[in-house]
């Protein structure tokens, strides 16, 4: 498919604007949801850089050459077409994030288990968005072989790592599925609502109010 739920886009985002990663790897690619949306509220959100000199590192991974097109290249700083795991296991680079969106049941349990474990040696955090349970059954396509999903989850994969948290979400059809965000280290973010809220950018947001309210008031007294 390429391309997986809404529901959890909002919580991902302030997930990721809250570690505030300079380097970040993102595993299956797809339709690059993840990539477009982490430059646009990682550079362009507060610092509006439209000139697509990214100061961010943003590498992806993709092993279905066909999802790949021209627009990836200009979000991505790399873009590696192989397999997650024979990737993360040559990969010496360290990232500040690495992402798993919708990726981790494509694999057998063990492997992905062993992805989660190398991911975990080689970011900082690890997000990972997950089907939750059995009723997630999805078979290869002529087109793209990837597709099958080949294990089961359960968020009690999950509570094995010390530090972890997991929130879960249903989709239009009411199955689970969850976001879980792993580290080898204490969960702690930047500040409690990132780097981005800033108390200049709380200040300007409340001279804007103050200058609409003012507006308001004179267009009420000119009446």
């Amino acid at each position: 498919m390429g391309t997986s739920n809404w529901q959890n886009i909002s919580y991902n985002i302030k997930l990721i604007r809250k570690i505030n990663p300079q380097s970040v790897l993102d595993v299956g690619i797809g339709f690059g949801r993840w990539g477009i949306l982490m430059r646009e509220f990682l550079e362009i959100w507060d610092d509006s850089n439209y000139k697509g000199e990214w100061k961010r590192t943003i590498d992806g991974v993709e092993i279905f050459p066909g999802y790949i097109k021209d627009y990836h290249r200009y979000f991505y700083s790399n873009i590696y077409l192989e397999d997650a795991l024979s990737f993360l296991k040559r990969c010496e680079t360290k990232y500040d994030l690495i992402n798993f969106g919708d990726v981790i049941e494509h694999f057998e349990k063990t492997d992905g288990e062993k992805l989660i474990q190398l991911a975990l040696e080689k970011g900082k955090y690890v997000l990972i968005t997950i089907p939750i349970g059995k009723h997630w059954t999805q078979k290869a396509t002529k087109e793209n072989p990837y597709e099958e999903h080949k294990s089961i989850w359960y968020n009690n994969d999950f509570t094995k790592y010390k530090h972890h948290h997991i929130k879960s979400f249903h989709d239009n059809t009411l199955r689970d599925f969850s976001v879980v965000l792993l580290s080898n280290n204490k969960l702690k973010f930047v500040k409690r609502y990132g780097r981005f809220f800033t108390i200049k950018n709380i200040l300007k947001h409340k001279l804007g109010l103050r200058k609409i309210i003012e507006n308001y008031e004179q267009r009420k007294r000119a009446r």
